[in-house]
């Protein structure tokens, strides 16, 4: 395994709150985005059969958008750990753009 020199790629700011606007952007595009989508499908599907779908089906989905959003944070946070952005920035995909590290 390579060794990952940690010392050429600066310090993040504010880790935890990137990872929570991670989350929060997540769901900012995830509630809307699931909730619509699922009432336009139990519209579709009402029109064609006398389809009926409980309330609760609501409160899963915006559970399973939250744990999305929270997964997405902690990943966000993890990528903010010095050691793994300085293996991004070795791709391109860390904090700073790769050619701003002096080799």
């Amino acid at each position: 395994m390579t060794h990952i020199d940690t010392t050429t790629v600066p310090t993040i700011w504010f880790k935890t709150q990137r990872a929570l606007r991670t989350g929060v952007q997540a769901l900012v595009v995830l509630v809307p985005v699931a909730n619509l989508g699922a009432g336009i499908v139990l519209e579709v599907l009402k029109g064609q059969a006398d389809f009926v779908i409980p309330g609760w089906i609501f409160v899963v989905l915006n559970g399973i958008v939250v744990a999305t959003a929270l997964l997405m944070a902690l990943v966000a946070r993890l990528m903010a750990n010095p050691v793994v952005n300085a293996f991004l920035t070795r791709f391109g995909l860390g904090s700073i753009p790769k050619s701003a590290i002096n080799s």
